[in-house]
């Protein structure tokens, strides 16, 4: 079509680098030329135009603004021609040129017959309508006005931002004397300075920028939509390949399985199949996987639906990014669409609420992740690291969505810079006050619900930290009441009344009278009429400290406790150390009651055990 001889009247420079390319006079690889036309700088990438060369037109054709579809009106529209339609349509690429070229080889009435074919093809593609300029490489007529029309498409075109993290698919790598390893490509996102320390993803390799250039020249930095080339420090050629993303560290992860929304082609032969291995072009790269249809079990030409890719090997997407399918074989595009979730589940097909929430987050964008995401994580929250990964949003833009949506009571920051649902800390509090109530009618003589039981019954197993922060709250307006691991709702003291004031004298008086060598737990409820009475009493005797805890059936009385720890005071400033046996011996107690009394001392810091014998580390 004279792709590469239109540049070339437009710029003077040919892109066709390759012997092979100007010996066959097709394009194989991509090229690169610049023109300025006014205060407008164009970068022009010519991608082969050849259907055995479509891989390599869609590594260029990733970030573009606009497109300039050639076709040469001695030939009409070529098959190729209706596959890059398609792609420049899946990609979204919604401002686009068409140049008739050749028109100095053919006469007018050829010439309409050409475009009238040109615009029955671009009918239902977002080209369908585009300008139409005739033009002819050799005399140079149409040229200006060509010029002037691709001026007035840059005037619509909506400048880029440059900031959030930097993002570079590579279409190219190179060595260059001097400055070593070179990658090309157009910036996504960001932009890259000399110096900075960029992430080959998905290889994870560490690399610094030596130098940059913009279309050949030395700049300082190099921003968005920019066909750029970077020098790089820390990987050699050979490290380096086509797809691969230069991306700032840490702003995105290499994933096997994406959500989508794919529609296939109208032009394709036949319906998509469930579990059909495809070719995925993302950027600049090219990686197999396979399509698992969530409501279907195949695609029909010019529908589309909801799909999850899974990859062969990993690949590395953003939220909202365009992809483009090609068949396994022969290799012909036959669909594409938009990631929806770059970091989802493993789904189960034919259920309807999976396939909700997938278009729940399709709907509501970065959002409406966020929003999902803090209320999956539960109380325990979600960190902004993982919210940025999910949502392909820089720390700096999480950070300001967050801020927006705690204005609107949506979501909250604990004090460990965890986002939570407000949802979420609205149900906990209600789980605490409800349970603490339910504790309080079940066991009228326990002072309060221990916080270990409420990490489980809040489920999730939120952070001592994020837990202490609730109650914390609770307690501000008088909710609950906090005594060190113990939580209860509703105020006031334990009271022991009729047979539970009874029962408290019996089991207190029978550990007080056992000393140093008390009954089993087990044989104390054994002995009791009312066996759920006398567990209540053990444990609210606990929380009153008149009994110590020594194992899961020992319990020492207070006035045995302080004995017993008296004497091993005794024992520890003669000797300076206790053994087991010493303390059994002097206790008259046997080895059951004097290792389970040491543990515990151990567990309250009161001893230290050094092999067979302790030391004593509090003297008071």
């Amino acid at each position: 079509h004279g792709k590469t001889t239109l540049v070339k009247a437009l710029t003077g420079v040919d892109t066709d680098r390759l012997e092979e390319e100007q010996r066959r006079g097709i394009s194989i690889e991509l090229g690169f030329a610049r023109m300025d036309v006014g205060d407008v700088r164009f970068g022009i990438v010519d991608v082969p135009g050849h259907e055995r060369f479509v891989r390599n037109m869609l590594a260029g054709v990733g970030g573009i603004d606009l497109v300039m579809l050639v076709i040469a009106a001695d030939e009409g529209v070529m098959p190729q021609t209706r596959e890059h339609l398609d792609i420049i349509d899946f990609l979204g690429i919604e401002r686009g040129i068409i140049a008739l070229t050749k028109c100095d080889l053919v006469d007018e009435e050829s010439q309409d017959i050409a475009v009238l074919d040109v615009e029955e093809v671009l009918e239902g593609t977002v080209l369908e309508g585009a300008p139409v300029v005739r033009v002819s490489s050799t005399t140079g007529d149409g040229m200006d006005d060509l010029k002037a029309m691709l001026l007035r498409l840059a005037e619509d075109v909506t400048a880029r931002p440059d900031d959030g993290p930097y993002r570079l698919p590579v279409d190219r790598v190179f060595t260059m004397e001097g400055f070593g390893t070179v990658v090309t490509g157009t910036g996504f996102s960001g932009s890259a300075a000399v110096g900075d320390r960029l992430e080959l993803l998905p290889s994870g390799r560490p690399v610094r920028v030596r130098r940059v250039q913009v279309h050949g020249v030395d700049v300082e930095r190099a921003g968005t939509g920019q066909r750029t080339a970077l020098a790089l420090h820390g990987v050699s050629k050979d490290q380096v390949a086509r797809g691969e993303q230069l991306v700032t560290p840490g702003s995105l992860t290499p994933v096997s399985m994406i959500d989508v929304r794919v529609r296939v082609s109208p032009r394709w032969v036949r319906p998509v199949r469930n579990r059909e291995r495809i070719r995925f072009h993302l950027g600049a790269s090219e990686d197999l996987g396979r399509i698992i249809f969530l409501d279907r079990d195949e695609l029909v030409p010019g529908e589309d639906a909801l799909a999850q890719i899974r990859m062969e090997t990993p690949i590395v997407p953003a939220l909202g990014d365009r992809f483009v399918l090609r068949s396994y074989s022969p290799m012909v595009t036959m669909a594409g669409g938009t990631i929806v979730d770059p970091h989802p589940t493993k789904h189960r097909r034919y259920r309807e609420e999976e396939l909700a929430a997938i278009e729940k987050r399709e709907g509501g964008g970065p959002i409406a992740i966020v929003l999902e995401a803090a209320v999956a994580a539960g109380l325990g929250g979600v960190k902004p690291k993982a919210l940025a990964e999910a949502t392909s949003l820089s720390g700096e833009e999480i950070r300001a969505l967050v801020a927006g949506e705690q204005e609107t009571g949506s979501l909250r920051t604990t004090a460990g810079g965890r986002v939570v649902s407000e949802d979420v800390w609205r149900l906990a509090r209600r789980t605490v006050t409800e349970h603490g109530e339910q504790f309080r009618e079940r066991h009228p003589l326990r002072w309060g619900v221990t916080r270990a039981e409420l990490r489980q019954v809040l489920g999730g197993s939120p952070s001592p930290a994020v837990l202490g922060e609730l109650l914390d709250e609770l307690a501000a307006e008088g909710a609950v009441e906090l005594r060190e691991e113990q939580v209860r709702v509703g105020g006031g003291e334990v009271v022991f009344e009729g047979a539970a004031a009874r029962e408290r004298d019996r089991v207190e008086a029978l550990y007080r009278a056992a000393g140093f060598a008390p009954p089993d737990r087990r044989d104390v409820i054994a002995g009791s009429a009312d066996p759920d009475l006398t567990h209540d009493v053990l444990a609210a005797l606990q929380e009153q400290q008149l009994l110590e805890k020594l194992d899961e059936e020992l319990f020492y009385h207070r006035d045995a406790w302080n004995d017993a720890l008296a004497v091993i005071r005794n024992l520890h400033a003669a000797a300076g150390s206790i053994s087991v046996g010493d303390v059994r011996d002097k206790l008259g107690i046997s080895r059951k009651f004097a290792v389970p009394l040491m543990e515990r001392m151990d567990a309250k810091r009161i001893t230290r055990r050094d092999g067979d014998v302790r030391t004593l580390l509090k003297t008071e």
